[in-house]
């Protein structure tokens, strides 16, 4: 029976041990995430949003939302994501299961969403459509390399001077209501439409 006991207690230790690739999921001030083309109102209270981690491995693998990795809009700074135990830390090291320290095959996406969805960014990304909510992505990256278990993990966004093609740049944009190129459109369409009565 001991010898059970102390046979689990170290397999439990080896899967503890377990290493794993690590990012530093926080952005900085200058990477925030902005608000913009929303028909609804502005967040004007800090905290209001979620933020969550989409991985793949392999560029063709579709991307898994990490549900450990759910970080807030910092009551600090605006557009800065934030530890959700006190919205203020940084969030330096987020495990990506099934990687290793160092994996370079590693494809990450960042989205941010109307808090009161919890981690339901679906629904939240089908109200935000609808104004209803906030809803917004980074593009997919390759972070061409994968921290330590211990961290510090890999930085996932430009520094001031940064130009590392691995890198977010520019944090994104939550919007509510129609896409940009979607409001584009119709302002295009509802012109072509005046001039054309006009002629008439």
């Amino acid at each position: 029976m001991q010898k059970t006991f102390v046979t689990i207690l170290l397999l439990g230790s080896a899967v503890a041990a377990f290493p794993q690739g690590t990012v530093y999921f926080s952005n900085n001030l200058f990477t925030k995430v902005s608000f913009a083309y929303g028909l609804g109102p502005v967040p004007t209270t800090p905290g209001l949003i979620n933020y969550g981690l989409f991985y793949g491995i392999g560029e063709s693998t579709s991307l898994t939302f990490l549900s450990t990795s759910l970080g807030v809009n910092s009551t600090a700074v605006s557009g800065v994501i934030a530890s959700p135990l006190d919205g203020v830390s940084v969030i330096p090291l987020l495990a990506i299961p099934g990687t290793q320290p160092g994996e370079d095959d590693v494809w990450v996406q960042v989205a941010g969403w109307t808090a009161s969805f919890g981690t339901d960014w679906r629904t939240a990304e089908a109200a935000a459509a609808a104004m209803d909510g906030w809803f917004g992505e980074t593009g997919v990256l390759n972070l061409g390399g994968l921290g330590s278990t211990t961290g510090p993990g890999v930085l996932m966004w430009q520094l001031p001077t940064g130009t590392d093609p691995h890198r977010f740049a520019g944090g994104f944009v939550l919007s509510s209501g129609p896409e940009p190129s979607t409001m584009a459109l119709f302002g295009l369409g509802f012109a072509a439409l005046l001039t054309f009565r006009r002629r008439k």
